[in-house]
């Protein structure tokens, strides 16, 4: 059966600031808008840009059990899980830890007799879970990083602080590109909600490109990330 890897409290890995914080602005543009309009069109435009860029991850801990292949990422209050980055696996060798990194594969070629042992590989599991191939013989000790995208609420009183501390402007941007091109509203301005969308366009492939670079500056090659394909048997 699936089993959590760990008891999470993923806002310990999060920095968070107040949405209402980050209102002003878009509020002395569109004066008229309710707040919660303003709230939603916010946290919307946050997420969208995270899911886009893959910008914003985490890292839970966790470990395996014996003879257990799948296991849960946990739930969050804020926060979805939109893809597994990586999972190293620390197995302890005598009195000597070693650490690697696990392989993402595709389950369907997976061997369902195959032995219990060290696993090697690992697939995603949409939504939130994970599977490990071989199945584990035993308890190892992972630390799991995932992609991660605020929820879409109006009803937040925190979101990610992270992104803002470069993007900010960029994101009001596209809170703005989504309130100024509500039809038949007082502050509907159809001309300047396109301007803000290629503004917020031009954050999101910035944003990508960071994230392709490990968020190091200038240019560097940029290896694919090893994200998962095919699907869990």
């Amino acid at each position: 059966g699936q089993q959590h890897t760990a008891d999470r409290r993923r806002d310990a890995d999060v920095n968070t600031v107040a949405l209402d914080d980050q209102l002003t602005n878009i509020a002395q543009i569109v004066r008229k808008a309710p707040k919660i309009t303003l709230r939603r069109a916010y946290t919307r435009a946050l997420r969208e840009w995270c899911q886009q860029t893959q910008w914003l991850r985490i890292t839970i801990p966790g470990s395996t059990t014996a003879d257990v292949e799948t296991y849960g990422l946990g739930t969050d209050p804020g926060l979805d899980i939109i893809a597994i980055r990586a999972i190293s696996l620390t197995q302890v060798i005598g009195t000597k830890p070693q650490t690697y990194g696990l392989r993402p594969s595709d389950s369907t070629q997976w061997n369902p007799n195959a032995i219990r042992d060290v696993p090697r590989q690992y697939c995603y599991v949409p939504e939130g879970s994970f599977a490990l191939y071989p199945t584990p013989d035993a308890v190892y000790t992972l630390s799991i990083s995932v992609i991660v995208t605020p929820k879409e609420t109006a009803a937040a009183a925190q979101i990610p602080g992270d992104p803002l501390i470069k993007y900010s402007n960029d994101i009001e941007a596209g809170a703005l590109a989504y309130l100024l091109a509500l039809p038949g509203q007082p502050w509907t301005d159809a001309a300047a909600a396109a301007r803000y969308m290629r503004d917020f366009a031009s954050a999101i492939a910035n944003g990508k490109a960071e994230a392709q670079r490990a968020y190091n500056t200038g240019s560097m090659r940029v290896r694919p990330r090893p994200f998962l394909t095919g699907s869990y048997r």
